[in-house]
């Protein structure tokens, strides 16, 4: 837990996924098998692909070398199975959800210059790539978000040439930009729509690490519970607990997990946590009613 905390503070997301990925189903999963894997994806995304500088025209084209050549696909009804959401699972099948394709593609973009992050947007992990255009060459609004939502900048450089900067947002499951008018329509599909309010430019700010990371583990978690993995699930709510040591519905979900592999003094523990903590939610009524009838007399070893 000390490494993935370490990887996330000195801004090694693709690392601090790996570990926790591992941890989670208690697999020695060489990280620099991984790394160096990534590394020779970029360089054959710069030579196949032609990526000499990071223009919208390379990006275009990494994201086809991404997607055809090294055929990295989306995941359906990823909840159902675990492989998809175990971050060194995707770099040998190259079947992922929205945040695991996020990591490795963000990273390999990376690694051609492109300046390209994870973006939490609600109900979908995308791809932010922002890139530097001149004006004569500056990317149509329907694309150039930078511009559509008020954030565009121009700068001289020492020979006088006006620049801008743009950003792209991509949808990590095939690829795909997305105009301002898809990100509205799948903003309002999660979040009400009150009248008159516009989507927030916030919603496309890149996610911290820590944030990938706890999403990351949020579908691991759920994906080993589906899979009735129970201890393996139990581990990456160690992570969870470890990363947001204050959040008591992380405790709570503990709890069940104790309940469910026969550790009820343990379980009781997490169940009165959570009572104490959210008094107000219904759930912490049936839980303390739970915990009423729950049977903690010690087995007797013969």
């Amino acid at each position: 837990m000390q490494s993935l905390e370490q990887a996330i503070q000195s801004n090694q997301l693709l690392c601090a996924g790996l570990l926790a990925s591992r941890h989670s189903v208690g697999v020695d999963t060489d990280i620099s098998d991984c790394l160096q894997q990534l590394d020779r994806w970029a360089r054959q995304a710069q030579i196949h692909a032609h990526i000499s500088q990071p223009d919208h025209s390379a990006f275009l084209r990494l994201l086809t070398f991404f997607y055809q050549e090294l055929a990295f696909t989306g995941a359906h009804d990823s909840a159902d199975t675990c492989q998809p959401n175990l971050l060194h699972e995707v770099f040998a099948y190259r079947n992922g959800t929205p945040v695991t394709l996020a990591v490795i593609l963000s990273h390999v973009a990376q690694r051609l210059g492109f300046n390209a992050r994870c973006v939490n947007f609600p109900g979908h992990f995308l791809v932010r790539c922002d890139i530097v255009c001149k004006e004569d060459k500056a990317l149509p609004d329907s694309l150039a978000l930078s511009t559509a939502l008020n954030q565009a900048h121009c700068h001289k450089t020492s020979d006088a040439e006006h620049k801008q900067t743009h950003s792209v947002m991509v949808d990590p499951i095939n690829g795909h930009l997305l105009s301002v008018d898809v990100l509205k329509q799948k903003y309002f599909s999660v979040i009400e729509d009150i009248d008159n309010e516009c989507m927030p430019k916030e919603a496309l700010d890149p996610a911290s690490n820590d944030e990938v990371v706890v999403h990351m583990l949020h579908q691991v978690k759920s994906s080993l519970i589906n899979a009735k993995r129970y201890e393996h699930a139990l581990r990456s709510i160690d992570l969870l607990i470890h990363l947001c040591p204050n959040n008591p519905y992380e405790r709570r979900d503990r709890g069940v997990l104790l309940h469910e592999l026969d550790c009820p003094q343990l379980a009781i523990v997490d169940y009165q946590y959570f009572i104490r903590q959210c008094p107000q939610d219904p759930a912490a009524s049936l839980l303390a009613q739970q915990v009423k009838h729950m049977d903690i007399t010690p087995p007797v070893m013969h």
